[in-house]
């Protein structure tokens, strides 16, 4: 009986935490690298969320690109 009402709340603590997580990297990284980079060209109309997510991504993976480049070297 105690057994089940610690599990339910550690099940309660770890959906908290995977949900600030979630916040954290889609919500910030994602969408608001996306509005940061689309902000200069779309000054009259917001830009879409989804428009927002895929151009945020594309940064993120375009800088892991940049850096893997970068830690292999010069090539020669």
């Amino acid at each position: 009986m105690a057994l089940d009402a610690v599990v339910e709340l550690a099940g309660a603590a770890l959906r908290f935490v995977a949900r600030m997580a979630f916040e954290l990297i889609v919500d910030w990284l994602m969408y608001g690298t996306g509005r940061v980079v689309l902000w200069p060209l779309c000054r009259r109309k917001p830009p879409n969320d989804d428009l927002c997510l895929v151009v945020g991504i594309a940064f993120w993976i375009l800088v892991a690109f940049a850096v893997a480049i970068g830690q292999s070297g010069p090539v020669a």
